[in-house]
């Protein structure tokens, strides 16, 4: 998880850089004053390497800053996007505007309705490791769903249902209590698809109407208040670096 190698496509790399977003890189490298190594860049998918090539936007050369990684605990009726057409808070809002300088992106998303743990970084390395789905990375989701989890129903999240996008699946399944039709248990996936939770848990008959996740690989949530953030700790760090290398990414 260094600066060295990292490759970014130029439009990232401006956005990391604090100059604009992706779209507003996009539109300084159509107006031609991006430059890499003096040559004009004039297409947003140049490749960059941090800390070998020279880029400069009207003659001033630009760098990123130095790697982060946050952990938020995002609440409800909060988006992972960096703007909302909606007008709707997001995860960037719950952070101090610095942040948003420094190219810190969200590592997957959390839909509207659902809370729990979110990483955010400006490190490409670990933003690329943490989202592939070669990766296989844990994620931890407690569940409150009306309708009742039996036997049956675990046997189809853990040997597969098919969704619309594929075959959806669940390394585990621990049941909690049921109550008044209420179901609470904790359910274990290793890919982050658009709501794919909630899918699985429709498939089978039951309605998601909490929603949590409180671990991703190593980082777990606890200890953290709803709508606060904190830096990645050293001990989160190193248990990264060693599952990257155990991965061999």
């Amino acid at each position: 998880m260094t600066e060295e190698r990292t490759v970014y496509r130029l439009n990232q790399y401006l956005a990391r850089c604090g100059i604009a977003s992706r779209r507003g890189a996009e539109d300084l490298i159509a107006e031609g004053v991006v430059s890499i190594n003096g040559g004009k860049a004039d297409h947003p998918g140049f490749k960059v390497v941090a800390g070998e090539d020279r880029v400069t936007v009207r003659g001033t050369a630009v760098h990123p800053p130095g790697t982060q990684t946050l952990i938020l605990y995002k609440p409800k009726g909060v988006v992972c996007t960096r703007k909302d057409p909606e007008g709707r808070r997001t995860v960037f809002d719950l952070l101090p505007s610095r942040m948003g300088k420094r190219g810190i992106q969200t590592i997957g998303r959390l839909d509207y309705n659902s809370s729990g743990i979110l990483i955010l970084t400006n490190d490409g390395d670990l933003h690329r490791f943490l989202e592939h789905p070669s990766s296989e990375i844990p994620r931890v989701y407690e569940i409150k769903a009306k309708g009742k989890l039996d036997d049956g129903k675990i046997k189809k999240l853990l040997s597969g249902i098919a969704l619309e996008d594929g075959i959806g699946q669940a390394d585990k399944v621990e049941k909690g209590r049921y109550s008044s039709d209420i179901t609470r248990f904790t359910l274990t996936l290793h890919e982050g698809r658009n709501r794919e939770v909630r899918r699985l848990c429709e498939a089978v008959g039951l309605t998601v109407l909490d929603l949590k996740r409180t671990r991703y690989g190593p980082i777990e949530l606890a200890g953290l208040p709803s709508g606060k953030w904190r830096d990645l700790l050293q001990a989160e760090a190193k248990a990264l670096k060693k599952l990257m290398k155990k991965k061999g990414s």
